[in-house]
């Protein structure tokens, strides 16, 4: 086996792919501190139920997030805390781009 293990890169890739989604990420935004049904969630971010449906079906099977029946409805809630924490760094790393490519845009107008 050499330096890097591909299996594993495959792996975070994928994870990658599957939050590389703009309705995805504001599924996840959604499900910050408190569990929520599919209609909830359509609601929260302002799309039809089989368009939370189909993002929240990704979303479980690749296991990150989890659904719990209780009667007819389902609750869904982030499978691992850690899930939100990534997404914050991202913003952060964003944030960080957003800031440094203003203040070359102020150079450059100066």
């Amino acid at each position: 086996m050499g330096k890097y293990d591909t299996e594993l890169y495959r792996a975070k890739a994928n994870l990658c792919k599957t939050l590389a989604d703009p309705t995805r990420q504001m599924i996840l935004a959604e499900l910050r501190g408190a569990e929520k049904t599919v209609g909830e969630i359509a609601e929260g971010i302002e799309v039809s139920q089989p368009t939370a449906s189909h993002h929240l079906a990704i979303l479980r099977e690749r296991g990150i997030v989890l659904g719990r029946r209780d009667g007819a409805n389902v609750y869904y809630s982030l499978a691992n805390p850690k899930i939100s924490e990534a997404c914050d760094m991202v913003q952060g790393v964003l944030l960080s781009q957003v800031s440094r490519n203003r203040d070359l845009a102020d150079k450059l107008l100066a």
